[in-house]
């Protein structure tokens, strides 16, 4: 019996041990099947977010094709619209390349400027118009006052055709007088001229600048007056002006120098006058007449200039009456582009008490002690004139030595 006993012990324990290991093997079976069914739907899972971007990068890549083709498309809408454009445009640009301007150049009556402007354009081949300047009217209430206004209008018309005329005849009539008088002496000379002339000097020693007119056809400013400048008597007075703008004639005359002077005056034109004076025009950029002319007031004697000895565009012109300089400034207003008041009356005699009075001057400051060394274009640049100059006033020989301690003069 105990040995029974004893098997049925050892029987129960094996058995108590197959079933405990049974137990844990299946306890470690079961999470593994977890694991497996985990990586099962992980797997799933990823596949499926695959398929999904795939599907979205598919959609994405197919909505950016569309774009694409739209934007293609509208960019060449757009190369299309501007090939229109500038094939509609071209022809516009060629004909506005080629039209005309129709408008002309209007030029107001109250310029002081018009007479400049009208030979500019003239020169440059621009049509222009002289008109009047507009005016500011107030417009009439009813009827009445616009036949008033209308009768007024023509009245003033009337008034102003009536003066227009009145001073055509007299501008006629002295110019017939002119011409008459240089046709009947066109083949004498301005000396045989002058010798049967009236004496232009009043009685009382007064001369008429009244009807003189002004060289330059605007207002300007004198850049240079006249008197000693650089130890030298400058004669006239430089006006400032345009270049190339007209130059006229003062008076009317016969003209008796018309050259080039490289020192001093450039291109300049002396037109003597059949009332004794005498008006010189220098530093022009051209001259419109030569020697022999007969010249009226207003003609074209050339155009401003730079020429000859000038630092810029200016007009030097001198009034003479023999050996007696006259200021212009004296006789001619040039800011106001008018002549001044008592130019009917205008003073020989005092005229002739300055100038002696600038020659006085002249002696103390007008000469130059040659030092060692000097040469004529050294005196000539102290002077302010040129070597011609210097030898003219001074009976030298062009290019000949100075000596040490001689006295040579500026001017006369």
């Amino acid at each position: 019996m105990n040995f029974y006993k004893g098997n049925f012990v050892k029987l129960l324990i094996a058995t108590l041990i197959a079933i405990a290991l049974l137990c844990v093997n299946a306890s470690a079976k079961a999470p593994e099947k977890n694991s497996s069914k985990k990586a099962t739907s992980s797997i799933q899972k990823d596949s499926s977010k695959k398929s999904n971007n795939k599907k979205q990068n598919t959609h994405s890549k197919a909505s950016s094709n569309k774009k694409s083709s739209d934007k293609s498309k509208s960019k060449d809408k757009a190369k299309t619209s501007t090939k229109k454009q500038k094939s509609n445009s071209k022809p516009s640009s060629k004909s506005s390349k080629f039209k005309q301007p129709t408008s002309k150049e209007i030029i107001y009556a109250d310029d002081p400027k018009a007479f400049t402007k009208a030979l500019m354009y003239d020169k440059k081949g621009i049509e222009y118009e002289i008109v009047d300047k507009k005016k500011n009217k107030i417009a009439p209430k009813n009827k009445a006052e616009k036949d008033l206004v209308k009768q007024i209008e023509k009245e003033k018309e009337d008034e102003e055709i009536r003066k227009e005329k009145l001073e055509q005849e007299k501008k006629k009539s002295e110019m017939d007088v002119q011409r008459a008088f240089l046709d009947k002496d066109a083949n004498k000379t301005a000396a045989e001229i002058l010798e049967q002339q009236e004496e232009p000097i009043k009685k009382d020693g007064t001369f008429d600048f009244s009807k003189m007119l002004l060289p330059i056809t605007h207002e300007a400013l004198v850049g240079s007056p006249y008197g000693i400048r650089s130890h030298r008597l400058h004669r006239g007075v430089d006006v400032n002006v345009i270049k190339d703008e007209p130059v006229v004639a003062a008076y009317p005359g016969e003209v008796i120098i018309s050259r080039y002077n490289q020192g001093g005056y450039g291109h300049y034109v002396l037109i003597q006058h059949p009332n004794g004076m005498q008006t010189l025009y220098a530093h022009l950029s051209e001259r419109a007449l030569k020697v022999g002319d007969k010249v009226f007031p207003g003609d074209i004697v050339g155009l401003a200039g730079n020429s000859g000895r000038s630092s810029g565009a200016h007009l030097h012109f001198e009034i003479r009456y023999g050996e007696i300089n006259i200021d212009p400034t004296k006789v001619i207003d040039f800011p106001h582009w008018c002549l001044k008041k008592g130019a009917d009356q205008f003073s020989i005699k005092q005229a002739t008490i300055e100038h002696q009075k600038i020659q006085h001057q002249l002696k103390h400051n007008n000469y130059y002690i040659v030092k060692k060394g000097d040469t004529q274009a050294d005196v000539a640049n102290w002077f302010n004139i040129s070597v011609q100059a210097l030898c003219r006033i001074n009976n030298l020989t062009p290019g000949a030595s100075l000596k040490t301690g001689q006295k040579l003069l500026g001017s006369k």
